[in-house]
């Protein structure tokens, strides 16, 4: 599971495996290019993700 908090001066990713456990925790310049790299490392993580159990 992936997740990005957007922020004005800063953007913070997050990813985590299924046990909870953080796989990445990165914090990044809010432009264009720091922006990209941090959607490549979270985005790919959050479209595999199956979601919250129901």
């Amino acid at each position: 599971m992936g997740g990005i908090d957007s922020g004005k001066g800063h953007h913070h990713g997050l990813v985590l495996d299924a046990d909870g456990k953080t796989l990445l925790s990165r914090r990044v310049a809010n432009d264009e290019p720091e922006l990209l790299k941090l959607t490549s490392w979270t985005w790919p993580t959050a479209v595999r993700s199956p979601g919250p159990s129901t």
